[in-house]
């Protein structure tokens, strides 16, 4: 599965995985952000829980209200209220969703020597847990900004994906 995305690499010209890569694919953690827009942190977080518990982070508590009625999906953790869907979050529910989820991981992970990172965006979305120095090395290891790990923040256009000027937003 993950010689899928290496290949996605050596197919395009120019964005070759650097030889001195400072993660393995295959510690990519596949996420898909339409899956965690519909219903799906809490799950992908209880998933995680192997990983993040051998990094030694925190136990987030989250709790999940859908109201069909209503057409709502809000994420609790931590006393934080993360709305997804609905409340006129309709169009951004994917990008809410990564917000939100990379949110919660890294609050878990504030005394850790990781961090989770995202890798790519929408239906393409991985996450990777790096150390600092393994972050600032994948940093300068990547020629196109696309391809570099990043944090998802709630600060528009482009929500923290790295931009080449080229590059269109996620």
């Amino acid at each position: 599965m993950f010689e899928n995305i290496k290949r996605f690499f050596e197919a395009d010209s120019g964005s070759q995985p650097p030889a001195d890569l400072p993660f393995d694919y295959d510690d990519l953690v596949l996420l898909d952000a339409e899956d965690l827009a519909e219903v799906g942190i809490l799950e992908a977080y209880q998933q995680l829980h192997p990983q993040l518990r051998q990094y030694g982070a925190a136990e987030i508590d989250i709790a999940e209200e859908v109201d069909e009625d209503a057409g709502t999906y809000t994420v609790l953790a931590d006393g934080i209220r993360y709305p997804i869907y609905g409340e006129g979050a309709e169009e951004d529910a994917w990008v809410l969703a990564t917000i939100a989820f990379f949110d919660i991981v890294n609050a878990g992970l504030a005394d850790a020597s990781h961090r989770f990172y995202a890798l790519y965006g929408g239906n393409d979305l991985a996450g990777i847990f790096l150390s600092d120095e393994q972050f600032r090395l994948a940093q300068r290891c990547f020629k196109r900004a696309m391809d570099r790990p990043w944090v998802p923040v709630n600060q528009p256009p482009h929500y923290g994906f790295p931009q080449d000027e080229e590059a269109p937003a996620p």
